[in-house]
């Protein structure tokens, strides 16, 4: 039988630090969630009484699954959201 040898050789590390890589890397990615979710800000908020009863609906639908009856809420949501778009008032 042949002999096998377990482990590795030793092999000469190169001197990287690894350490001030990982710190610069996270401070880039923290940076672009920064500005990316800065940009996003605009565009997520309620601006009218439409967004927020859309706002409650999605709402309702997400917690319906877990309690069956706010499908009904959902319903009521919606129609209330496009009255108010159509101009009439909620």
């Amino acid at each position: 039988m042949k002999n096998q040898t377990s482990g590795t050789l030793n092999v000469p590390a190169p001197d990287i630090n690894v350490a001030s890589n990982i710190n610069a890397l996270t401070e880039q990615v923290s940076d672009l969630q920064r500005r990316y979710y800065r940009s996003l800000a605009p565009d997520c908020e309620l601006r009218s009484s439409s967004d927020r009863w859309y706002f409650g609906a999605i709402l309702s639908t997400c917690v319906g699954f877990i309690f069956p009856p706010l499908f009904a809420v959902t319903a009521l949501c919606v129609y209330k959201a496009k009255k108010c778009r159509k101009g009439g008032k909620a």
